[in-house]
């Protein structure tokens, strides 16, 4: 089973689009992906930003334990997650590039 998302909230197509990517980093990690499950829900209103915009808690849930990221975007988690999974002698991964030639190019390509 690939790994699980949840929540009252969807999450964004380049999210979703990013996780085969992201099983990999997972995989390279030595952390199983099956085992993973991210819930992404409302914050509530005293975690609202001060521009008033909304923002999100995402809950995720890995054989090694629980952790709780808050931000306003998909994309502001996937950072501090990959942040959370780095260690210090690990080399982070590069996120894979933004936008609509970005998103054509790896829909047209060979899955890895």
């Amino acid at each position: 089973m690939p790994m699980m998302l949840q929540g009252t909230v969807a999450f964004e197509p380049e999210f979703v689009g990013n996780l085969a990517w992201l099983t990999r980093a997972l995989i390279a990690r030595d952390i199983d992906p099956d085992g993973v499950s991210i819930a992404k829900d409302l914050a509530g209103a005293g975690l609202t930003s001060r521009a008033g915009g909304l923002r999100y808690v995402y809950t995720v849930s890995t054989g090694d334990g629980d952790f709780v990221v808050i931000e306003t975007s998909d994309a502001l988690f996937l950072e501090q997650f990959l942040g959370r999974l780095e260690s210090a002698d690990d080399t982070p991964p590069a996120l894979p590039p933004k936008g609509v030639f970005a998103r054509l190019t790896r829909w047209m390509s060979p899955p890895a």
